[in-house]
Order: C-alpha cells, then structure tokens, then sequence
C-alpha cells in the first residue's frame, strides 16, 4: 500500500469519525456548561445562608467536576472509547491504592477537612484553643486550619489534629466570661464589697446584664478573704475580625475600676505576711515604720 492509499484510508476513518466526534465534543461541552451554571447557582445559594467558605468551596468543585467526568464519559461512550474507559479506569484505582499510601497524610488532613466542613465544631473569627495554641481562626482550609494567636503568630493545625484531640471553642455563642481574684483584710465586711462592685458594674460599657455578674468569696485563707469577680461579654456585638481583642480592654477597665473602687472606699488588700527568723544571730533588727 502506497503513501497515497494509506493517506486516503486515514482520511476516510477521520471523515467517518467526525460526527461521532462532533457529538461528543457537544455532549461534553454541554455537561460542562451545566456543571459551569449548577455550580454557580449551588455558590449563590451557600452564600445566602453565610456558609463557610470552605463549605462553598467543596460543594462547588464537586458538582464542577461530577458534571466534568459526566461528560467525558458520555463523550468516550459516544466515541466507542467505553472498553478503553475502563481500563483507564482500573489503572487509575490501582494508581490511586498506591498513591493512598504514599500520601497518607496528606489525604487524611483532608478528608478531616471535609468532616469539619459539616460538623463545624468552629467558624472563621471563633476563639478556639488546641495543644496549647489558643488563637482566632482566620481561614479553614480542607487539609489545615489557620489560626492567629494574640501575639501575632500564624499557627497552622492539621485538620487530623483538631478531630482527634479535644478542643476548646471560646466563641460558639459569642458570649465570653473573663474573672479576676483579689484578697481582702479578714474584718472586712465582705457583703459591702459585694455591693460596691455590683453596683460599679450596673454602668459599665461591653459587661452584659444577662447572664449577670457576680462576685463570691472562694477562699478563707491565713490573712485575707479570696474574692472572685466574674463578669460577660458579648463579643459578636462587635463587627471587626479581632473580637477577643475588643474584650482584652473590657477587663483591664474592669479590675482597674474595682482597684480604684476599693481604695476609695479604704477597703484594704493585703500582702502576703511573711516571717523572717533568725536563730543564729540576736542582735536587734531595725525596723521602719511607714505611716
């Protein structure tokens, strides 16, 4: 067979192919363009209900690439490519076995990626804290979550981490309790202390109402009286992202204000007593006297 004859029978074999061809390709790129807008439509919808944006970003590829492998194989089926198809496909799982392996890391971090997606233990601005990093979350991503500690690290967690230790959220319902302690002279009427800082706390900016402060005794110790004061803050109130921070300047007031609230009204906060003793040495020790 010369030159020519085998041209012309190549040229006949792609004369008779091409509406098979043609099909497919329009097969495909219809179910390209249906992945294209379903995906779109999917986005819009997830936005609306203020999703996470890694929930978004999920839902969107995988319709995308669901309607992608649609088509190809619609287009393969078409071209009679359906034999070929398969054993691509029987590679692939085995390729894919030993890739698994290989990668098993990475592919647990996002699997666990997914399973935060739906279960969402944590949102994007929530304070959470695990293995001692405690910080806000700025991104969830499918293999890692980032979060930003209040001293300015970036601290990224594998997403296997989060669900296999236990995990602080200090955020889930945007209510936050901070409390500080402070010791008082034992003959202190503790009652009055107690309606004192209640009463400072009825006018005071960013401390919730509902659920109310309070303020215990929690200890009885060898020179003063241990009082706790608790007290809420609502930190979805606020719009910016940094809301833990919003609430830092809250309680530094606080228990400035409380300071200032007992020293005028000579309340005393003892120091610790501490007793020196001397055996070897008799003589006298000065002593000062500070009025």
């Amino acid at each position: 067979m010369g030159l020519r004859e085998m041209f012309l029978d190549y040229y006949g074999d792609l004369v008779a192919a091409l509406p098979a061809f043609t099909w497919a390709l329009v097969i495909f790129s219809i179910f390209v363009f249906l992945g294209w807008m379903i995906a779109r439509v999917a986005e819009r919808r997830l936005s609306k209900r203020k999703q996470e944006a890694i929930i978004r970003v999920f839902f969107v590829n995988f319709i995308k690439w669901a309607f992608y492998l649609m088509g190809f194989i619609a287009a393969m089926d078409i071209l009679g490519m359906g034999g070929l198809l398969g054993g691509i496909v029987a590679g692939a799982s085995i390729s894919a076995i030993i890739v698994g392996f290989a990668f098993k890391d990475i592919a647990e971090n996002f699997v666990s990626g997914v399973i935060l997606a739906f279960s969402s233990p944590f949102r994007t601005g929530d304070i959470i804290e695990l293995n001692n990093f405690r910080g806000r979350v700025t991104r969830i991503h499918l293999r890692m979550t980032h979060i930003r500690t209040s001293d300015g690290r970036d601290v990224m967690l594998p997403n296997a981490n989060i669900l296999k230790n236990p995990l602080t959220n200090f955020t889930r319902d945007g209510f936050m309790r901070y409390q500080f302690t402070f010791g008082v002279d034992t003959p202190t009427d503790v009652g009055q202390v107690r309606s004192l800082i209640m009463d400072y706390f009825t006018n005071q900016a960013g401390v919730l109402k509902n659920p109310a402060p309070s303020v215990i005794v929690y200890e009885l110790g060898d020179y003063s009286v241990g009082v706790r004061v608790a007290f809420w803050v609502d930190l979805f109130r606020e719009k910016k992202k940094d809301r833990i921070e919003l609430a830092e300047p809250i309680l530094s007031r606080v228990i400035n204000g409380v300071k200032e609230l007992l020293v005028e009204n000579a309340i005393n906060m003892p120091g610790k007593i501490v007793e020196l003793k001397n055996y070897d040495n008799l003589d006298p020790i000065a002593v000062k006297s500070v009025q």
